[in-house]
């Protein structure tokens, strides 16, 4: 008898085990590394004493032996020795379907008698094996006529002690989804459930509908014939499919007969895939949740087990892997696959990215493109002009997608049949569900923090309301989570990241379609309920106010999108959406410094609040007075005096002189005249200002810390340093005990007083003041802020007034400054 060397791979070692066993079985001596390495044997001198010593290398081949760089030496090593004087030394037994001809590399083995065990019963594998390292002879005896009736084979005793991996894959598999012959895009998700498999008996697919998660698990169960003796497909959509499916596959493994009593046939199994379960896979598609599945799960034992759901809550009994939409690239991958329009790139890529990546409205639009022959750029045009008629057009829906629905319904289930379904499915979890993903779908294609639904309830309709009081909003939302209709997801601020909101995502598509029922005029009624909850949560002294930075960033794209985006808004929310553009443009020009778009911005809600409420409203002076300050960080001080004018005369009449939003006009105009350098009339408008905060906000206020710091710069223009610097100082002090060390207005005071102070040539005293200013300024606004740049700007200035000559140059280096001039 002959010492074989075993080659094979990883992949192929239940292969290699059953192989080596029938070799033992014909009194031959297999040499399997796994068998005859222990811990911290030399692997590779094994691999070269055992190989050069053998009789035989028996190569298991398949489609990863191939490719491996491993069995790649071995066998080469094999072909060397074959064609150096050890003839038959190379025995390629083929376990997969492999075309060594298309292979360069394996050109040697094309010639070379081969054994194929892949695809056959156990029994017929062994006698093929048997038979292939018999030495070739002739038959003994008589030999039989050909033409005659054929003889059955009597088959050779069947061993038990190591299970053949080729015969229940074959005989013993329901699996019910065809792989598509274009599955793109998913070989990292396949590799992790097959790693997560390795070492858990429960892996959870989870994810959007409509993006494959049941023709995923196909294709592993597909990919991995070699690795279990029996793969079965649970419909687990209900506790009754369920039972009716495990009880089939223990009648399949001939577990209990067909007449068997359900109840008791399904205990049966699940204890016998406990004690028997090695390996097999059990694949459970469409689980509602983990509750209702965990009684039909074997407990414990070697079997394994694949879960598919839309739910997300997985992680008390398995590992879950969130299964993603694809990218623009994938998607374009499967439209030129699939329609075969190999000079689309470009639209297949905007196409892809319109329809959210999701895989089944890729399918639909493949089908309609292919049956009416347009191209996908047609496509791209009919979907962006009709979107919600295309993703519930049910001649091009997949035949293959849920065939129990076309069943009961008889017409198949379109990308928008879908996500009806599962927005029915959650109102009956949860009734608010409904309305919630409603409203949620008509704002802009952005997280959504919860805090809009939560602090603005109060504005929306009744129903809703009430329902989103107390625990209500959470419940909602899990609802909706259930049925992946949205994501939750906590999203830390882009400047501070210790300031994290609490957001929902939806997925455009699932937008489209939640928002098609509403009627036009429940559709208005809910955008006026939206916009008032926008313009209730936006932070009121946003230019100011940098703590409120955080919200204005997550309310942004939400609040620009209600005030009409880069259009006009409908007439019903017009008065709200002045409002908001007012906001937005306070936001850009305090929190960012774009002035250009600022100016935008403020002139819209300008132009906005005259249409809706008139030129002499107060409302419409604070847009002017927004903008007019917009105006003088531009330098167009011309500009900024007219409308500062223009808004000092609608306060003073609806307001009164002495008002307080009347002193903040007066406190504008005063700034513009000095900048054009008439400090005459200037300096009785900031006294005037003064007077007026002092009297009705009190002198420890920051709107008087301002005046102060105001009234001083003007007295350092009229060369009054004594005078200047008393303001300056007192304006410090308040604005340090009204707003706090860090506030950009505090830095504003000290870069006032170090201007001073750097202008008298008190160098020494000026330098910490101006590196407080540039630090706070920094911090809170940004090392690209202009204010920032300003202070930086200072503090090199003053470094070199100190003959500190390098420090300034490196700060000039990292803030991007000009040298010095």
């Amino acid at each position: 008898m002959a010492e074989i060397f075993v080659s094979h791979t990883a992949k192929d070692r239940e292969w290699a085990f059953w192989i080596g066993q029938e070799l033992e079985k014909l009194g031959h001596k297999p040499h399997i590394h796994e068998w005859e390495i222990s811990a911290g044997g030399d692997i590779t001198r094994w691999m070269e004493d055992t190989q050069g010593n053998a009789d035989h290398t028996l190569c298991v081949i398949s489609e990863v032996y191939l490719k491996q760089p491993y069995s790649n030496w071995e066998r080469r090593a094999a072909e060397w020795a074959a064609n150096s004087g050890r003839p038959n030394f190379v025995l390629p037994v083929f376990v997969e379907d492999c075309k060594v001809q298309d292979c360069k590399s394996l050109i040697l083995l094309a010639d070379l008698k081969r054994c194929n065990i892949w695809g056959v019963t156990e029994d017929v594998a062994r006698t093929r094996l048997r038979e292939y390292l018999a030495p070739a002879a002739r038959p003994p005896g008589a030999l039989r006529f050909p033409g005659g009736a054929p003889v059955a084979e009597q088959a050779p005793e069947r061993s038990a002690s190591v299970a053949f991996p080729g015969t229940l894959v074959v005989a013993r598999s329901n699996i019910p989804v065809r792989v598509p012959l274009h599955f793109v895009g998913r070989e990292e998700t396949l590799a992790a459930i097959a790693e997560l498999l390795k070492g858990n008996a429960i892996a959870v697919v989870h994810g959007l509908r409509g993006a494959g998660k049941t023709t995923l698990a196909a294709a592993y169960a597909e990919n991995s014939r070699a690795i279990y003796r029996a793969t079965w497909w649970i419909r687990a959509q209900t506790e009754s499919t369920m039972r009716t499916d495990l009880t089939a596959l223990g009648v399949r493994l001939n577990w209990f007969g067909p007449d068997a009593k359900e109840d008791e046939a399904v205990t049966a199994t699940l204890e016998r895939l406990r004690s028997e379960g090695e390996g097999i896979l059990l694949i459970y598609d469409a689980a509602a949740d983990a509750a209702l599945l965990k009684p039909y799960l074997p407990r414990g034992g070697a079997s394994k087990a694949l879960v598919t759901s839309n739910a997300h809550a997985w992680r008390t009994i398995g590992a879950p892997i969130e299964l993603h939409v694809w990218p623009k690239e994938i998607g374009a991958d499967y439209f030129i696959a699939r329609t075969g329009r190999t000079g689309e790139r470009a639209s297949a890529e905007a196409l892809s990215e319109a329809l959210g990546g999701l895989p089944l409205a890729h399918e639909q639009a493949a089908a309609y493109c292919e049956d009416l022959a347009i191209s996908l750029a047609e496509y791209l045009t009919r979907f962006k002009a009709g979107a919600r008629r295309l993703l519930d057009d049910k001649e091009y829906a997949p035949e293959e997608y849920h065939p129990e629905y076309r069943e009961e319904h008889g017409e198949r289930l379109t990308v928008a049949g879908t996500f009806l379904l599962a927005i029915g499915e959650a109102e009956l979890r949860y009734p608010a569900a409904t309305a919630l993903i409603m409203h949620a779908a008509l704002l802009a294609a952005e997280p959504i923090p919860l805090f809009l639904f939560s602090e603005a309830r109060e504005k929306f309709a009744k129903p809703l309301a009430s329902a989103l009081a107390g625990d209500g909003l959470d419940e909602a939302v899990a609802a909706l989570l259930h049925f992946a209709l949205v994501a939750r997801e906590t999203i830390p601020d882009e400047r501070d990241p210790s300031i994290c909101t609490d957001c929902i995502r939806l997925h455009r598509l699932v937008r489209e379609v939640a928002a098609a029922p509403a009627k036009d005029d429940a559709r208005s009624g809910m955008l006026r309920e939206l916009a008032a909850a926008v313009a209730a949560v936006y932070p009121r002294d946003v230019f100011n106010d940098p703590s409120s930075w955080p919200r204005a960033r997550r309310l942004d794209a939400l609040a620009l999108a209600i005030a009409g985006g880069g259009g006009t808004p409908p007439a019903s929310i017009a008065e709200t959406a002045a409002f908001l553009l007012d906001r937005l443009g306070s936001y850009r020009h305090g929190a960012l410094a774009a002035y250009d778009e600022a100016r935008r911005l403020f002139e819209r809600a300008v132009a906005s609040y005259e249409q809706v409420l008139g030129s002499e409203h107060p409302a419409t002076a604070a847009s002017l007075n927004n903008l007019a300050s917009l105006l003088q960080d531009q330098g167009d001080y011309q500009g900024a005096r007219a409308l500062c004018e223009r808004a000092l005369a609608i306060y003073e009449k609806a307001l009164g002189p002495d008002h307080p939003v009347t002193a903040t006009t007066l406190n504008n105009l005063a700034f513009v005249l000095k900048s054009l350098g008439d400090y005459t009339g200037a300096r009785p408008l900031y006294e005037r200002v003064l007077a007026i905060r002092e009297k009705t906000q009190g002198a420890e206020h920051p709107d008087t810390a301002a005046s102060l710091n105001n009234l001083a710069g003007l007295l350092y223009a009229q060369d009054d340093y004594e005078g200047a610097r008393r303001l300056y100082e007192r304006a410090l002090s308040v604005s340090e005990k009204a707003l706090g060390a860090e506030h950009p207005d505090t830095a504003t005071s000290l870069n006032n007083l170090a201007g001073l102070l750097y202008a008298q040539g008190d160098y020494v005293r000026a330098r910490p003041l101006f590196e407080r200013a540039l630090e706070i300024r920094e911090k809170v606004l940004g090392a690209e802020h202009p204010n920032t740049k300003l202070s930086a700007s200072w503090v090199a200035v003053v470094l070199e007034a100190l003959a500190r000559g390098e420090k300034a140059a490196a700060l000039r280096a990292r803030f991007n400054l000009p040298p010095e001039s």
